[in-house]
């Protein structure tokens, strides 16, 4: 049997905190205000954008209408970003499972999914 292991991050527990979520059709969705389907999860078109301004902050003299600005990302944050995000499901089973939102190392047998905290 296999053993899974992930460690919760604050930056995990900040991405959670804003992810934006409905039941539709029977099924757990992102949605629009108007309630169609809606792709960005954290409310913005552009990922890293989105996760930049909720990991870091809103920059000093923000102007969402300025887009001469763009910022560029590197392919290491880029990459770090993706681990994060694609790490957001199983986040999300961990606290469901233990009921809190603590950091630390998890883990669970593959088959079960009754996440104990280990450190």
């Amino acid at each position: 049997m296999s053993v899974l292991k992930l460690t919760v991050t604050e930056d995990h527990i900040k991405l959670i905190s804003k992810l934006r979520w409905s039941e539709k059709d029977g099924a757990i969705v992102s949605l629009g205000h108007d309630g169609e389907d809606f792709i960005p999860v954290f409310g913005e078109n552009n990922l890293y954008d989105a996760m930049d301004i909720i990991l870091n902050g809103v920059p000093e003299g923000f102007d969402p209408f300025n887009t001469e600005d763009i910022k560029e990302y590197s392919d290491e944050q880029k990459a770090e970003w993706d681990k994060v995000f694609s790490e957001l499901p199983t986040v999300l089973d961990i606290v469901l499972y233990n009921g809190n939102f603590m950091t630390g190392t998890y883990k669970t047998k593959f088959h079960l999914r009754e996440w104990k905290k280990i450190d």
